[in-house]
Parts: C-alpha cells; sequence; structure tokens
C-alpha cells in the first residue's frame, strides 16, 4: 500500500495520474478549473495549493453515468439520501471524496470536503473550498454558454460568499421555476453565503 498523502502538491500530483485516464473533454474541465481556482486564490490570498488540488480531483467520477455513480456509491459506503436518488450526479463529488481517501490514501479533510460537497456547496466551507466551487460553477466554457455567470465571476473578484450565494440563488430558483427538487445543502449554503456576505 502506497504512503498516506497529506501535503496538498502531492495529493494534486495523484489527482493529475488519476485524471490522465478520464475523458479528454473532463481533464480539460479541470484544468480550466484549476486556473480559475489559482486566480481566486491569488485574488483573496488563499492556500494556492490546498486550492489546486481540489480543482484537480473534483470530477475524478463526473463522466459516470447515473447507475454507475449509485453502484459504486454503493459499493464504498457513500450515504445515499433520497435527493441523491433523485439526482444521482450529486453522488460524484462524495463518491471522488471517498475513493481519494480510500483507494488513492489522501488524508486530507479540507480537500477532501471540497470535493465532497462542490455540486452542492456546503455552510462550513472554507474559502478555498469556496474558491474551487466558483471556479467549477462559472469556468470559460460553461460561462460562454451561459453569459449570466459573468456576474457570478465578477462577484467572485471581491467577495466569494456573495458570488456563491448569487450562484446558488440563480440555481436555485431555475429548479424551482422547473419543477425540480432543491437539495437541502445547496438551500443551506445559499442561507449560509448570504448571512457571511459583505
Amino acid at each position: 500500500m502506497s504512503a498516506t498523502l497529506t501535503d496538498p502538491e502531492a495529493i494534486r500530483g495523484r489527482f493529475v495520474e488519476a485524471m490522465a485516464d478520464r475523458p479528454e473533454k473532463l481533464q480539460k474541465h479541470a484544468n480550466r478549473v484549476e486556473r480559475g481556482a489559482l486566480h481566486l486564490a491569488a485574488v483573496h490570498e488563499l492556500d494556492r495549493d490546498i486550492c489546486a488540488a481540489a480543482a484537480a480531483g473534483h470530477d475524478l467520477f463526473r463522466h459516470c453515468k447515473d447507475a454507475e455513480l449509485l453502484a459504486l456509491s454503493r459499493s464504498y459506503s457513500v450515504p445515499i439520501t433520497e435527493d441523491e436518488l433523485a439526482a444521482p450526479i450529486v453522488l460524484h463529488g462524495p463518491l471522488a471524496a471517498v475513493y481519494a481517501r480510500e483507494a488513492m490514501q489522501v488524508d486530507h479533510d479540507e480537500i477532501l470536503s471540497a470535493i465532497t460537497y462542490h455540486t452542492t456547496a456546503h455552510p462550513d466551507y472554507s474559502l478555498e473550498s469556496l474558491a474551487v466551487f466558483l471556479a467549477d460553477k462559472v469556468e470559460p466554457r460553461k460561462a460562454r454558454n451561459d453569459p449570466g455567470l459573468m456576474a457570478v465571476a465578477a462577484a467572485a473578484e471581491h467577495d466569494l460568499y456573495a458570488a456563491a450565494a448569487m450562484f446558488l440563488e440563480r440555481r436555485l430558483t431555475s429548479q424551482l421555476n422547473s419543477g425540480q427538487p432543491l437539495h437541502p445543502l445547496a438551500v443551506a449554503s445559499r442561507n449560509a453565503f448570504l448571512r457571511r456576505a459583505l
């Protein structure tokens, strides 16, 4: 068994190695997210290594279909709520974190938390985790397809909490308008970030 990884740079390296087997489109997305997270880390004086590592590993299982996500999550004993059963794509974050801890010997709670909740966010997210969350949501390709995300990207330059609340507000409103269920963590995160925004 390989040694436990606690150093963010080494963790990033392990994630990059694993991503080399993923679809090229996903690899390019992860690279864009890492660049965005590093930019926000520089703007807000955050830990660049933690941001880079979490960004590199956040989508290890994003290419999986719903049935595969459910099967793998059960295999790795990832908790599955009714909300995840309704939208299994949410499981790709928790699954990646559990896989990283158990199969890749990653031992870094903040990096694993950033990965676990990067779809819904989490009320107790660190600023580094928020930087990765926002970099994922407003990365250039997504922003080109949805110009409304540019306002979120602009807000992230000044206040990560306000930007994350703005993004979640847009997403939750869209889901409400289309009759989709709201994930409780996304709702709780939006409320928490609104309270913390400058």
